[in-house]
């Protein structure tokens, strides 16, 4: 066993020389684990031993470079572990075909993975062989092991050279070979490693002109020709044309469904365009858990819980922007260096992203309900006066008294008569909006109009007049794509006293095996819109497009929104069928939000429905309250449990019909982040505990069950705790139970 071991020592540690000079700095203590792991796992006699081993310390080895726990290497396990690791090591092959040596493992992990399993190879097959006897296999993978990263080098490739070759014939050495057939393969083993010594020192200079030239192979294939998509980000009202066949350009996992994915925001309206116009906020060099943010950015956005993560990797995109859902808060990307953080939640890294890197983000991305939005008032922050200004000029905001007075003020200012163009898409605004009287209604009138109602069509080529194109866009030629929208309506909705700016990147693409996958014919921009309480909520004016699969939000992407817009109910009365027209007079016609409106089959169906879920949620409250009508202290810790489980079941937490007290705690604390344990302990004393003491504690667990519940409450949003009251769930949990 000792001469075995000291057979492995000189080319194990060749290999690992050779490998760590690939990787700057070198962590070394990786490196000595993967090796002690590599060495003992091949060094039992025993097959079964030898194999039991082998498997022990592949592991291990999996453990140290991809940090998977051994345990979960296991099969016939729920949660995905291989597939990640494949993914690890396809993203460090392909780094290799990108990424200058040496390269710094913080910022390449999978690269750095890739190097600890390349020696962890190598020294077990060197190990393996020498425990067999086998010391020309063992000479020429020593060879192999430790001239195959030199290729890679510099000028230090002699020394490694060397260096092989003292590992290599060190092992017939060791292992004292002494028969005749034995010393001849010894000579032969010697003479294929010096060979394979020069070759590995002069591989430098000959490799890349070697009609073998394995550095050029690319085992992934031909690479997808990486592309920009900036072109239909920019304002560029001249008309688009996009490749005929889709390239991936990014993936996307962890949201569970639709997005947007945004890459930038255009901020100022100058000379008829948007432009990007973003306030330098900070700077981080790649991994922070608190993002600076602008002062646009509500409070709650601090709050863990409601941060949505996605792991981005990036296939073949030209950019120096990060894609991410909403407003980044956090991030994870030590691979990108230094990233700039700027106004808007938009990050830029120093050099554009290249193919094959990732990085991890969690967002802030509201998602509040219509009446919300609804109840947001016009109170709008200093920090966005920005939003309100067009051209140089600022609005007034939405709802202010005496508004009308100033804009008319604004558009009869001699000193700025061009500005005098865009009076028609003003009135325009006013006619479609109408007696809105919420920022949120006239948000969806305009949404609606520029989709369903205006008479506008999806067109990539769109006929170009001499004025401004917007105005042209809106009152005239009514054809444009994304940026024609997203940018018309922006612009109105500044003139109406709205915050609102273009928002680009990419819709969410299609969802495949966990993942969203974006090709660059999901390039996009949208509008998003400032809402006291909420921040930016996304809005897409642009209908459907013929050339393109992304799905489209509508009425922020809220099915409330869209079945109450499509009633009719938060946008104008007057129907499809009304075409305005922006040349006539200055009187708003459109939207009739407080019309009076007949009796109807659709309102009877909402009373009647109104009137159940009141049945079901007051109901279920009687149910729970009659069961404390007992002088039984245990009953009455037992309708305490009751309550708390059905209430559980009814915020949609699956609890088992034979959930027990501590069962319960659990679930409070993972599902809701609170503690149960003050509950738990008193309900449990009141069931089975003295009996002299269970009446009070009865009566203590009623009061810690109403604690924790107004606890809980205060952290649901109010749809989530309707959705409660009217929810069946703890009825049929109750009937199962």
């Amino acid at each position: 066993m000792g001469r075995t071991l000291a057979a492995c020592a000189l080319p194990a540690l060749a290999v690992s020389v050779a490998w760590l000079r690939v990787e700057d700095p070198r962590r070394a203590g990786e490196v000595l684990a993967v090796v002690a792991l590599a060495v003992v796992g091949g060094l039992l006699r025993r097959g079964w031993q030898r194999g039991l081993g082998v498997t022990l310390a592949a592991a291990g080895a999996a453990w140290v470079a991809f940090g998977t726990q051994p345990w979960e290497l296991l099969p016939f396990r729920d949660e995905r572990v291989l597939g990640p690791i494949a993914d690890a090591a396809g993203q460090g092959i392909g780094d290799f075909y990108g990424v200058l040596l040496p390269f710094e493992p913080v910022r390449n992990p999978e690269m750095h993975a890739l190097v600890l399993v390349a020696i962890f190879g190598f020294v077990l097959a060197t190990s393996l062989l020498v425990a067999a006897r086998r010391p020309v296999g063992a000479a020429a993978v020593t060879v192999a092991g430790a001239g195959w990263p030199a290729t890679l080098g510099g000028g230090e490739a002699v020394a490694i050279g060397s260096l092989a070759l003292t590992g290599a014939l060190s092992i017939p050495l060791i292992l004292r070979v002494r028969s005749g057939h034995s010393l001849v393969a010894g000579a032969a083993a010697a003479a294929f490693v010096v060979a394979g010594a020069a070759w590995a020192s002069s591989a430098t200079s000959v490799a890349r002109e070697a009609a073998l030239n394995w550095e050029a192979w690319d085992i992934r294939g031909a690479p997808p020709q990486a592309t920009s998509v900036r072109f239909v980000w920019e304002s560029n009202y001249d008309g688009i044309r996009f490749p005929p066949t889709k390239t991936v350009v990014l993936t996307v996992e962890g949201p569970d469904r639709a997005r947007y994915w945004r890459t930038s925001t255009l901020d100022l309206y100058t000379n008829d365009h948007w432009i990007e116009d973003l306030i330098w906020l900070g700077r981080v060099e790649g991994v922070s858990d608190a993002l600076s943010l602008d002062r646009l950015t509500p409070p709650r956005a601090a709050r863990r819980e409601s941060w949505l993560e996605q792991r981005i990797a990036v296939k073949a995109l030209v950019d120096d922007h990060l894609a991410a859902a909403g407003t980044p808060v956090a991030l994870d990307a030590p691979r990108l260096g230094t990233v700039f953080v700027l106004s808007g939640g938009v990050l830029r890294v120093r050099d554009q992203v290249g193919r094959g890197q990732g990085y991890r983000v969690w967002s802030y991305a509201p998602d509040p309900a219509p009446a919300a939005l609804s109840a947001s008032k016009p109170r709008y922050p200093p920090a966005a006066a920005r939003h309100l200004e067009v051209d140089g000029r600022s609005f007034p905001a939405f709802g202010l008294e005496g508004r009308e007075t100033v804009v008319r003020g604004i558009f009869a200012d001699p000193s700025y008569a061009p500005f005098l163009a865009y009076r028609p898409m003003y009135l325009a605004a006013r006619r479609v909006i109408g007696s809105a009287d919420t920022p949120y209604a006239a948000v969806l009138a305009l949404e609606a109009w520029f989709r369903q109602r205006g008479g506008f069509v999806y067109d990539e080529r769109p006929p170009r007049l001499a004025g401004p194109p917007l105005v042209e866009f809106v009152t005239r030629t009514k054809a444009g794509y994304c940026q024609h929208f997203a940018g018309a309506m922006a612009v109105m909705l500044r003139m109406l006293g709205i915050p609102a700016r273009v928002a680009v990147g990419f819709t969410s693409g299609t969802f495949v095996d966990g993942k969203w996958v974006v090709t660059d014919h999901e390039a996009h921009a949208w509008v998003e819109v400032w809402f006291a309480g909420q921040g930016w909520v996304p809005f897409d004016p642009t209908p459907g497009r013929g050339t393109f699969g992304g799905n489209y939000s509508f009425a922020s992407d809220s099915e409330q929104a869209v079945a109450a817009l499509r009633r009719g109910e938060l946008s104008d009365s007057a129907g499809a069928a009304t075409r305005e027209r922006p040349d006539s007079a200055d009187i708003p016609r459109e939207g009739s939000f407080g019309a009076d409106r007949a009796p109807s089959l659709f309102g009877l169906v909402l009373a009647i429905g109104m009137l159940w879920a009141l049945a079901v949620g007051v109901g279920k409250a009687v149910m729970r309250r009659a069961r404390y009508l007992t002088r039984d202290p245990r009953r009455a810790a037992t309708a305490s449990r009751r309550e708390l489980e059905a209430f559980l079941r009814d915020q949609g937490i699956a609890i088992s019909a034979s959930a027990t007290l501590d069962g319960l705690r659990r679930a409070v604390g993972v599902e809701l982040g609170l503690d149960g344990r003050s509950f738990a302990s008193t309900a449990a004393r009141a069931r089975f505990g003295p009996p002299d003491q269970a009446d009070l504690d009865a009566r203590a667990a009623r009061r810690e069950l109403r604690a924790l519940l107004r606890s809980v409450r205060m952290e649901l949003s109010v749809w989530a705790r309707l959705r409660g009251f009217v929810s069946l769930r703890s009825l049929r949990g109750e009937a199962r139970a």
